[in-house]
Parts: structure tokens; C-alpha cells; sequence
């Protein structure tokens, strides 16, 4: 059980991230590349990534085990950049590793998983090793996770969005209280699922709340206690998450012709952090069965998610959504 202990300030600095964090991404998605199995919802990404993985990127995953410990220094991030910059701006954070934190993280490493002279090289900060576990790190997430992350990126926004449409329903308690099945709020300690016994005393720092869409079973942290406290906890995938890379078939692109539902969804894309079925029928001005009617059809061609919210169901717009609506150029089919 990992249990942590919030101070006072520590509620008043409780934050979720503004969204998916690609260094946290890349590390949780080696885990689900070298388990060997994962959720269903994973297979079709699992076979596409491992038919493009390079030398360099086998090496990468040696640093990741799907079981036991993965260096903190290769995670420094929380999802609080910006959107447009994370990728560079979390590989400039891993090339200005401390030395201390380097050796402190790379002692953990069992030789078994990574080899020793390796591990040396990084613990040293030897420049050229560092510079190669960054373009590593950087391949990676461009073979294997580019292609997709408007969608992994669109439902980590979407399990953000209910967590603070929980928090203004309900305050801090609320959030903490629905967070995740393995999540249990006995405040000021939150209990959490872990394969450990360990206690974090925030003392005054706050924490960063991050979904995850490759964090599985149960939340992740930091090893390290003198490193900026983040939670990272799993989001539920939607099981047809796959085929949203493709935008909806012919028919269905002829029945979101109507101008009412095309009303309905930009409606819900007014509202960042979801909006349920009655605040859609409220803003359109028609019934609620109307609405609902409406929604589920935008649901089923990948244009709204739709989540249980309490008695209510939440929507949001997905990416493919977001693009029929702008203009812009949506996901796009991987290759």
C-alpha cells in the first residue's frame, strides 16, 4: 500500500495535469511492449510497435522493465507543459539530469535488465551516452507513439475533464473519492493500490494528478522522495479507440449532415470539460431525448465520447471531432 499524507497546503496545491505527458507515455508503453500481454484494447498498437523497433530502441527498453523499478530521471515531467513543446522540452529535462539523481536513480537498475557498463556510462553523465538515450528516447516515441497520440492525448484530456468536472461538483474530496478504483480517500491520506508499503509525506509540495492512457492495473510514482510528487493513475480505454484513426464511413458522415446535430456538437465542444445530455438539449433547445438521440449517433461515428458521470453521461469531443469542426487536419491513419 502506498499511502500519502497531504498538509493543508498541500490540498490548496493538488493539481491534474494539463494533459498526457509524452516522457510517462513512452516509459508505460515499453512496460505494455515487454509484458508480453496486455488489455485487448492495446493488441493492434502492440503488433504495429514492435514490428518498428530499432537496435537502439530494444537497448531503450532495458532501462524499462515491465516489472520492478524504471530510473525516475527517464520521467521528470507531470504533463504541465505545453502541449506543443512536452516531447522537447522533457528530453531537455532528462539532458540536464543531475549527476546525483543520475547515480541515485541508475544504482537501482538491476544488471539483469540493463547492462552494468551502460548504467556507468549514464550514472557518469557521460555526455555522449546521454545525448544517445535522448535520440533513443525521441525515435521511439515518433515510431511507435506519434501516429497515435492525438487520440491517447484526446482520451487522457477526456478522463482529465470529468476529474475537474469533479472537482467543481464536489471540491477536493469528490476528486480524490472517484479518482480510480484502487484509489481510496481516508482524508488527509490517500491509500493507494501499490506492491509496496510506503508512505510520502507531501510536507507542503503539493501533487500532480496525471491519467494515463499505458498505465495499467494500478498508479504509478517516483521512486525518488526528493523529487516533485506526481500520482499517475490508469483511464479506461475505449474499446474501439483503434478504429479512430480512420474518420467515420460515408453514411455516417451524411447523417451529421443535419444541422441539428451538427448544433449538438458544437455545443459540446463549448464545453472543454465535458457536458452532460440535459446542458445539450438545454443549449439546442430540444428534448432530452432528442439530445441523447443526437449524441449516441456522434458517439458512434468518433466524433463525441461519452462517459458515466454520476446519474448523468458526459460528452466530449473527441480529436476527429474537433477537426470536422475546424477545419484542421484529424488523426491520421498510421503507416
Amino acid at each position: 500500500m502506498l499511502r500519502l499524507h497531504f498538509t493543508a497546503a498541500d490540498l490548496g496545491s493538488l493539481r491534474l495535469a494539463a494533459g498526457a505527458d509524452p516522457l510517462w507515455e513512452t516509459l508505460l508503453s515499453q512496460h505494455a511492449l515487454t509484458s508480453g500481454h496486455g488489455p485487448p484494447a492495446l493488441g493492434h498498437w502492440r503488433r504495429h510497435a514492435l514490428t518498428r523497433l530499432t537496435p537502439e530502441m530494444r537497448a531503450l527498453l532495458s532501462l524499462a522493465p515491465p516489472t520492478g523499478y524504471s530510473p525516475d530521471f527517464l520521467t521528470p515531467t507531470r504533463g504541465l507543459h505545453d502541449v506543443d513543446e512536452g516531447l522537447d522540452a522533457g528530453l531537455a529535462e532528462v539532458l540536464a539530469t543531475p549527476i546525483d539523481h543520475l547515480r541515485t536513480d541508475l544504482r537501482r537498475v538491476l544488471p539483469r535488465h540493463c547492462p552494468r557498463a551502460r548504467t556507468e556510462r549514464l550514472a557518469d553523465g557521460d555526455r555522449a551516452a546521454m545525448a544517445a538515450l535522448a535520440a533513443a528516447m525521441r525515435s521511439y516515441f515518433d515510431a511507435v507513439l506519434a501516429g497515435h497520440w492525438e487520440l491517447i492525448s484526446g482520451q487522457v484530456a477526456g478522463a482529465r475533464a470529468r476529474g475537474a468536472r469533479s472537482m467543481v461538483d464536489g471540491g477536493v474530496d469528490r476528486l480524490l473519492t472517484t479518482l480510480h478504483p484502487t484509489i481510496r480517500w481516508d482524508s488527509p491520506t490517500l491509500h493507494v493500490a501499490y506492491p509496496e508499503d510506503r508512505d510520502i509525506h507531501l510536507a507542503g509540495r503539493g501533487l500532480v494528478l496525471l491519467p494515463s492512457f499505458f498505465c495499467r492495473g494500478m498508479p504509478v510514482t517516483l521512486r525518488a522522495d526528493d523529487r516533485p510528487p506526481v500520482l499517475v493513475y490508469p483511464i479506461d480505454h475505449d474499446p474501439d479507440w483503434d478504429a479512430e484513426r480512420s474518420p467515420p464511413s460515408g453514411g455516417e458522415l451524411v447523417a451529421l449532415l443535419g444541422s441539428t446535430r451538427a448544433a449538438v456538437l458544437r455545443a459540446a465542444q463549448l464545453h472543454p470539460h465535458g457536458c452532460t445530455t440535459t446542458e445539450l438539449a438545454r443549449r439546442v433547445r430540444i428534448s432530452l431525448s432528442s439530445a441523447s438521440e443526437h449524441a449516441t449517433t456522434l458517439r458512434r461515428a468518433g466524433l463525441l465520447r461519452t462517459r458515466p458521470y454520476g446519474r448523468h453521461m458526459l460528452h466530449v469531443v473527441t480529436p476527429l471531432g474537433r477537426a470536422l469542426l475546424t477545419g484542421r487536419p484529424g488523426p491520421q491513419q498510421p503507416s
